[in-house]
């Protein structure tokens, strides 16, 4: 008797006690002999329950055996040599008892079983057939996995090798180890292919599988021979030879040949060896071999600048610390994040959001969140806040928020918003006019007026000039503003020119937008005066139909800016923009020196950070989860960094160009380390880091085993862990990959993931596994054919296995001996338990409702009289 969980059985007496105390405390109207059989009855129901759960079996000893032949059909032995197995594994079968299940299987690249019909009928044709087909390879480790699933339960297992046991797949040994677990003995039976002439690649290794673009990669290719003879051994780089070189074998040698290349562009670099031109080649399925190297390049960022002359300052100094920036105008900005995935990080300095476009900020956010890449924004007159990211996918990534500091409130602004409401606004460039309008108010702090004026042919008063007490309410009466009429603007300038000069405020600002031609006259002057009673005016062209010219003559004699977008979308931006520059909040110019207050990575070496003064940066507040390691004279967030996603983002509100770090690029030596440590920390991480993969071979399946450490110390457990598999064909490595499969890792160990995946064909199969932010690359070759026609035996291997699971080497005779050894199997008993649980339920019933079991006894002896 055998149990699954016998520590259950200690459950019964506990069990019984409470079943009697509930006895005991039971007022049920039952006589005491009924009570007594119901006691009864639930305990042996209980103690069946709990015998169930235990899962009882029982062991039974059967003098049954059973047989698998297992016959090697690889091309190493060739047509004669499977002859001759055929015909020892005949004599195996017929010295056998006639009491014996003989099951007879064929293997080479995999195992088949075949039928005593298919052996009589197919005769030679059969395996000449499998050894075409499946001849490339010989698996003994996955032919025993088959055999031993063929055994029928209850007999004792034996599994008969019929071969020269030279494997090119799996392991033997490995898997001989769980048969001897098992008791499954395995007996070999040595058969030798005829000695043919036969050249082939053995082995091809590169010096590293990984590896920086331009260093040195040594090829090793060693061909080995059973013939005499001279040909041709060539080299191929991604599908392309690149070198070939003449080389002469001797029967029985080994040639070693070195290629040395030097890869300079990072990439997945797939190579090939192939042998050509030597006569009498038996073999030539084995002549050739594939391996794979990770040629990875220098850290490389995109860095997208607002003036790319000042550009070069950071290109430079970054070029002396071994990380390539490609510098980028603002147009120019990639509109996907697969375009994004091709670099380690963006940085971002001095662009103003409308000219990144919605498209591009949302490819930079989801290249970070979801690709895990790096971020970097620095400041400047167009940058942060004062660049119009306020509300924008951009603010949801950046470590920092872009309102203006509390202490800055105190500083009052008055604010008149001119808006185009003729005819040709109707439609989307009104209602993103509104919306701009109302991002501009949600700005602004209560210290603040503001007022919108709308005009047509005539001025419209849509929200006097007032103190901001209420956002909300101002986006109540902007929303209802309505298009239609002509375009005069001069009414509505004048308008909102009265307004500003009755508000007392500090700072009064004009923004005027429109998308047409204006009538009316005096402009030019009715601008200048404005700048003279201290009021700045801005203006916006949107269409193509704005009469630019006046408008940016507006904004110059203004004081203001002039901006001219075709897309309506970018109006919001622009406002919100215009606005904070011009209230003066969002900027200081004032040389400061920087203060480190935090400790992080980022600022590695850096016990005290000693500088030359900074001369402004953008201000902005640091959010809850950031860390801020720098911080300005005044405590603003100077270097703020987070996670965002799979990614990590930094802001820098000073910048790294003449106009505010003038000094730095000058004066410091620290320059180059401080952006180069800043660069790398933030970037996306190299491959690897906390990861490890490996690509191995198991049987007819490539393993695919990934190590996750949560740091340095700490495996990582309970992780979701994803593998997707490419192939790129043996014939035609130049190819494209072809996604092949997509993988989910389970965890079989600490910190250790695995699956596997069947090659289908021969070439290159590149594995990228993902663990959170972390992702690694590898490849995994699954060459033609590794046979080769040697003409002997590999008897160290089979004696080995024969022993270890108590098999014979059966060298001089093919009587098998199968001993006396007689097997067990398991019968499980709980299935009668359940039945016999089944029953005391019904006595139970039967007792707790034995008069309805009285009565349906005398409906029936009364109803058989009257039948009779």
């Amino acid at each position: 008797m055998d149990w699954e969980s016998p520590y259950l059985l200690l459950l019964i007496f506990p069990a019984l006690a409470f079943l009697l105390w509930a006895e005991r405390r039971s007022a049920h109207p039952m006589s005491a002999r009924r009570k007594q059989l119901l006691l009864l009855v639930r305990a042996l129901g209980i103690m069946l329950a709990l015998v169930a759960l235990a899962g009882p079996a029982k062991v039974v000893s059967s003098s049954q055996r059973a047989v698998v032949l297992a016959l090697d059909n690889s091309q190493s032995l060739g047509a004669e040599g499977v002859k001759t197995v055929l015909q020892k594994a005949d004599d195996i079968r017929k010295a056998l008892p006639g009491d014996v299940e003989v099951y007879t299987t064929g293997f080479g690249d995999e195992a088949r079983l075949y039928s005593e019909a298919e052996l009589k009928v197919g005769g030679d044709k059969l395996w000449a057939d499998a050894l075409k087909t499946h001849g490339a390879q010989s698996n003994y480790a996955g032919a025993l996995e088959y055999a031993r699933s063929l055994f029928p339960a209850g007999t004792s297992r034996h599994v008969v090798f019929v071969g020269d046991g030279h494997e090119t797949r799996g392991s033997l040994m490995e898997a001989a180890r769980a048969a001897m677990v098992a008791d499954v003995h395995l007996h070999a039976v040595p058969v030798a292919g005829p000695r043919k002439p036969d050249v082939r690649v053995r082995q091809f290794l590169p010096s590293q599988s990984r590896l920086h673009e331009g260093a040195a990669l040594q090829l090793k290719v060693e061909v080995e021979s059973t013939m005499d003879g001279a040909g041709l051994l060539k080299l191929f780089e991604n599908g392309v030879e690149v070198e070939r070189r003449k080389v002469k074998v001797v029967s029985g040698s080994t040639v070693t040949e070195t290629f040395v290349r030097h890869p300079d562009t990072r990439n997945i670099y797939k190579y090939r060896a192939v042998l050509e031109g030597f006569a009498g080649d038996a073999i030539p399925a084995n002549n050739e071999a594939l391996t794979l190297v990770d040629v990875r390049g220098r850290l490389r960022l995109l860095y997208v600048e607002g003036d790319m002359n000042e550009g070069q300052y950071l290109v430079q100094a970054m070029a002396k610390e071994g990380i390539e920036l490609e510098l980028r105008a603002p147009n120019s900005i990639p509109n996907t994040p697969q375009e994004l995935s091709g670099f380690d990080g963006v940085i971002l300095s001095d662009v103003p959001a409308h000219q990144v476009g919605e498209t591009a900020m949302v490819a930079i956010r989801d290249y970070v969140d979801k690709l895990g890449g790096g971020f970097i924004m620095l400041g400047g007159p167009n940058s942060f806040g004062v660049g119009g990211y306020y509300r924008t996918p951009i603010e949801e990534v950046l470590p920092v928020r872009l309102k203006a500091p509390d202490e800055e409130e105190k500083q009052s602004s008055a604010l008149a918003l001119v808006i185009d409401r003729s005819g040709s606004m109707s439609g989307e460039k009104l209602e993103m006019a509104k919306s701009a309008a109302i991002a501009t108010a949600e700005v602004l702090t209560r210290n603040d007026s503001i007022g919108v004026y709308a005009f047509d042919s005539e001025a419209h008063v849509v929200v006097p000039m007032t103190r901001l007490t209420s956002s909300s309410a101002v986006a109540g009466q902007i929303a209802g503003l309505t298009s239609g009429g002509g375009t005069n603007l001069h009414p509505a300038f004048t308008e909102a020119r009265n307004a500003l000069q009755r508000t007392k405020a500090k700072i009064k600002h004009m923004i005027i937008l429109t998308d047409g031609q204006t009538s009316g006259q005096g402009y030019e002057a009715l601008a200048s005066q404005c700048r003279a009673e201290g009021v700045t005016i801005s203006t916006v062209a949107i269409g193509d139909g704005a009469h630019v010219g006046l408008l940016q003559a507006i904004a110059s004699l203004g004081g203001g800016k002039s901006y001219t977008t075709l897309d309506a979308a970018n109006i919001v931006r622009i406002f919100t923009q215009d606005t904070l520059v011009h209230t003066g909040r969002m900027i200081r110019e004032d040389a400061f020196e920087p203060k480190l207050v935090e400790r992080h990575p980022i600022l590695a070496g850096w016990d005290k950070f000693e500088s030359p003064p900074l001369l402004g940066y953008v201000k902005t507040l640091r959010k809850s989860t950031a860390q801020v390691p720098l911080v300005t004279d005044l405590g603003d967030p100077l270097l703020a960094h987070w996670r965002y996603g799979l990614g990590k983002v930094t802001a820098f509100t000073s910048d790294a160009k003449s106009r505010w770090a003038s000094l730095w690029i000058s004066r410091w030596n620290g320059f180059g380390q401080f952006w180069s440590q800043v660069l790398r920390e933030t970037a996306r991480p190299p491959q690897g880091q906390n990861m490890d993969l490996r690509c191995e071979t198991a049987g007819e399946e490539a393993r695919v085993s990934v190590d996750v450490l949560e740091d340095a110390g700490t495996r990582g457990n309970e992780a979701r862990v994803t593998a997707e598999v490419f192939y790129v064909s043996a014939e035609s490595l130049g190819a494209p990959l072809k996604p092949v499969q997509a993988l989910s890792l389970r965890q079989d160990g600490p910190g250790l993931y695995e699956g596997t995946f069947r090659p289908e064909q021969p070439g290159v199969y590149l594995v990228r596994a993902q663990s959170g932010a972390q992702m690694v690359t590898a490849g995994w070759v699954h060459n033609p054919s590794s046979e080769v026609s040697l003409g002997t035996v590999n008897e160290k291997l089979l004696r080995d296995v024969s022993r270890l699971t108590g098999g014979t080497y059966m060298d001089q005779s093919t009587a098998l001996d199968l001993g006396t050894t007689k097997a067990r199997r398991y019968v499980e008993l709980w299935p009668y338990l359940v039945m016999a649980l089944l029953v005391m339920f019904m006595l139970d019933v039967a007792v707790r409702r034995w008069e309805h079991v009285t009565g349906l006894w005398d409906i029936a002896t009364g109803w058989i009289p009257r039948k009779a």
